[in-house]
Formats: C-alpha cells, sequence, structure tokens
C-alpha cells in the first residue's frame, strides 16, 4: 500500500457518506415538492366545489369524536380541510374533507416506539335524517371469526353482497331499507370506501392512506351515486318538507339536476 492509501479510503468513505447525505436531501425536497403540489390540487378542488378552504383543523377529532377513527391514538390533527355545502345525489350535504394524522405509541418495557398514520376522508352531513348507527365495510378476517363464534352481522338476499361487505346497523329495518337491490348492486359494481353513519352524519375513508386531488374527485362521485340510490320510501320519510318539494328524484320536474 502507498503512502496515499489511508487517505484514498477516508476520501472513498466520504465522497460515499456525501452522495448518501445528497441523496437523502433530494428525496426530501423531491417530497416536499410533490407535498407542495398536492396541498395547491386539493385548494383548487375546494375551489371548484365552492367550499372554504381551512387547511389545520384542530378540533376535528373533537367535533367527530363519535367515529372511532377519530379517537385513535393520540396527536391528532386535522389538516388540508376544506369544507361548504355540495349537492350529493340531489341532496344537499354539508361536507368537510381532507386529511387526518394520529400517532400511536407503544412499549416493550424498554424500548418506546411511537407510529404516525394519515388518512383522508370525507365527512358529509346531508339533509336527510339517519340517526341511526351504520357500518358497512369489507368483510375482514376478524369478521368472519366473529361469525365464527356468534357476533354476526347482517345478512342479505344477496349472499355475494353479505359474502363481501360486513354490515352493522343499530336499527336492522333501516339496513334493509337502505340497501334494495340497486344499492346492493351499486355496492358490488366498485370498490367502495368504508361507509359509516352516526348522529346523522357519513363517514368516508379507506384506511391508512392519503388520497390525490383525483381521488377525492373519484371519492365525492361515488358518494353522488350512493346518495342518488337512496331509496324513494327513505328519502320521502326522511327529508324535510322543503327538501322533498326540490329533491329530483322524488320530484323530477323540479328542475334540479343530480
Amino acid at each position: 500500500m502507498d503512502e496515499y492509501g489511508g487517505f484514498g479510503v477516508v476520501f472513498v468513505a466520504g465522497l460515499g457518506i456525501a452522495v448518501v447525505v445528497a441523496a437523502v436531501i433530494w428525496v426530501m425536497v423531491y417530497a416536499a415538492k410533490l407535498s407542495r403540489e398536492r396541498v395547491e390540487a386539493l385548494q383548487r378542488l375546494a375551489a371548484q366545489f365552492d367550499c372554504r378552504w381551512v387547511g389545520e383543523y384542530p378540533n376535528l377529532n373533537n367535533m367527530f369524536a363519535f367515529f372511532p377513527l377519530f379517537k385513535i391514538g393520540h396527536s391528532r390533527r386535522g389538516y388540508n380541510i376544506a369544507f361548504g355545502n355540495i349537492r350529493l345525489g340531489g341532496i344537499v350535504s354539508e361536507t368537510l374533507f381532507g386529511d387526518y394524522q394520529y400517532k400511536i405509541t407503544t412499549s416493550n418495557g424498554k424500548q418506546t416506539t411511537t407510529a404516525t398514520f394519515t388518512t383522508s376522508f370525507i365527512i358529509t352531513r346531508p339533509r336527510l335524517e339517519v340517526p341511526e348507527s351504520l357500518v358497512v365495510r369489507r368483510e375482514g378476517f376478524f369478521d368472519k371469526i366473529g361469525e365464527f363464534i356468534g357476533m354476526d352481522d347482517i345478512d342479505f338476499e344477496s349472499s355475494e353482497f353479505s359474502k363481501r361487505f360486513h354490515v352493522k346497523c343499530s336499527d336492522r329495518r333501516f339496513a334493509f331499507d337502505l340497501f334494495d337491490p340497486r344499492m346492493i348492486e351499486y355496492f358490488l359494481e366498485d370498490q367502495p370506501p368504508q361507509v359509516e353513519f352516526c348522529e346523522c352524519v357519513l363517514l368516508a375513508t379507506r384506511g391508512t392512506r392519503t388520497w390525490d386531488a383525483a381521488q377525492f374527485v373519484r371519492e365525492l362521485k361515488w358518494l353522488d351515486g350512493f346518495y342518488e340510490r337512496v331509496p324513494r320510501h327513505v328519502r320521502a320519510a326522511r327529508l324535510p318538507e322543503a327538501e322533498r318539494a326540490t329533491d329530483p328524484i322524488l320530484n323530477p320536474s323540479s328542475g334540479v339536476s343530480i
């Protein structure tokens, strides 16, 4: 080895570290750029739907604590939030959409680890009285175990629907009224989000991931189709009188488009 060998090793090692640091910085800058572009796209989306952009919404979990999602973990925060009135399926709905973050800390007695989770969501409060608690989600492994030990969900005439979706409702009659053949077909023909009604508010989400602006549009379009398929007799019984007069399903001649 020549007299400069040691310096050569140090130089190569230093160069390697510099390359790694540069790569990390590039990734961080690129991620920040993508995040900024996403926020700008969501702001344009809010304007498109004539919604107000509020950004941070720290009290989100307090306002909607009746949903299990907003009670998980700690350090909860709503962000990239927009809200406004949107007509979905002909029904005017107070709509709030954006991102939500929470953290879960675990400990094995020696080491404490904190994991951060984020998800996108849409919340709607339609002018449709739904005081019942209702959850509709994809059937999972633990749901099947629950069925095995007698904790069954609601089964419908469609065996395919009952196989694919776990449905819980505080009023079985309402569940059967809502999920008529047309609504069941709508759920079967797509990959719907998890839908949860509680205290006349509906939450739609897909778990621990965020959506881009195009995905928000697709989810809003899906909710538009969902509300459009609320059966006529449910609409007639649960819409306020003023809304029944202008509802495009109950009164196609009202001039209101879906």
